[in-house]
This record gives structure tokens, C-alpha cells and sequence, in this order.
């Protein structure tokens, strides 16, 4: 056998393996294309309802774009709840739906996120309860930047200065917008 046959046979067989092997999902893509679904689905009925109060309902009407964006929304996270289905994932070989529940939220929300997300909560409870966007929001930006970086303290203190004067420049002074 000469060795142009052996390279088309190895490309053959390489073809295979690639076909017979499945790959492997991330934790929680499963969930996360379930999720995607439904949502697209809230959307779609939201998209029908505006396309149907039209006093006119026709293809060139300004809720035509929106059905159709959301159709396709629909159909595309459909067929990937399909494929999916025939994939595994690190938490297919998990018993139970508890476990994988754990072990996907552990993946999706490790801890900086969930400090992260605390972190942001405070911020939008402090300017709900009527603390000044002037005093929050640097301390949320200084105190945000000193734990995911871990080191340069006086580097985060001129960068939120910066970040500060350009909100107040663009948006207060030029757009105008009025802070809480």
C-alpha cells in the first residue's frame, strides 16, 4: 500500500473516531438552552400580541420584525434542545436532579460572581433607600476594582476618580441626566 492510500485510510479512520466521539457540554448548557426556549417563547407571544393590535397586521408592518426575529429566536434554541439532547456533559454522569442542580450552580456562580453579585445588589438597595449616587457609586467602583484585582489600591482610587468625572462630564453636564 503506498503511502497516498495510507494517508486517505488515516483520514478516514480520523473521520470516524471524530464522528463516534461525542462531545462534551459545559454544566448547566442544558438548562441554559431550556431556559433560552421559554424565554424566546415569552417573546414570541409578546411579539404576536404587538403584530395582531396593528390596525392593519401585514408583513411590512412595524411588528413584523420583532415576530420574525423572535420565530427564528424560538426554532434556533428548539433545534439546539435537540441537539443537546444527544451530547453529554460533566453532569450527566451525576444521579439525581439535586446534585446536578449543585454542581451546575457551582459552575455558573462561582464565588467572585456571587460576591460580585451581592456587590450589586447593595448598590442598587443604597440608591433605592435614598444614599447618593455620588457616595455609592464610587464606593461600589473603588470597593468592586480592590477585590477582583487584589493589588494596586491607589490605582483604583485615580481610576474611579476618572471613571466619576467622566460620568458627571458626559451624562450630568452634557446629557443632562439627573442622578438619584
Amino acid at each position: 500500500m503506498d503511502d497516498k492510500n495510507k494517508d486517505t485510510l488515516n483520514g478516514t479512520e480520523a473521520e470516524q473516531q471524530i464522528r463516534e466521539t461525542k462531545p462534551i457540554l459545559e454544566p448547566g448548557e442544558k438548562i441554559f438552552t431550556l431556559a433560552l426556549f421559554g424565554i424566546g417563547l415569552i417573546a414570541f407571544g409578546l411579539a404576536l400580541n404587538l403584530w395582531l393590535q396593528m390596525d392593519t397586521p401585514r408583513i411590512a408592518s412595524a411588528g413584523a420584525l420583532p415576530l420574525f426575529v423572535t420565530s427564528l429566536w424560538v426554532i434556533l434554541s428548539f433545534l439546539a434542545i435537540i441537539e443537546n439532547r444527544k451530547l453529554t456533559s460533566p453532569l450527566s454522569n451525576l444521579k439525581g436532579w439535586k446534585e446536578k442542580a449543585r454542581k451546575g450552580l457551582q459552575y455558573a456562580f462561582p464565588l467572585q460572581v456571587v460576591v460580585m453579585l451581592g456587590a450589586i445588589f447593595a448598590y442598587c438597595a443604597a440608591l433605592y433607600f435614598g444614599l447618593s449616587f455620588y457616595i455609592v457609586t464610587p464606593l461600589f467602583l473603588y470597593g468592586s476594582m480592590c477585590y477582583l484585582a487584589k493589588k494596586g489600591f491607589l490605582m483604583n482610587i485615580i481610576w474611579t476618580a476618572i471613571v466619576m468625572v467622566f460620568i458627571i462630564l458626559v451624562f450630568r453636564m452634557l446629557f443632562g441626566v439627573v442622578f438619584p
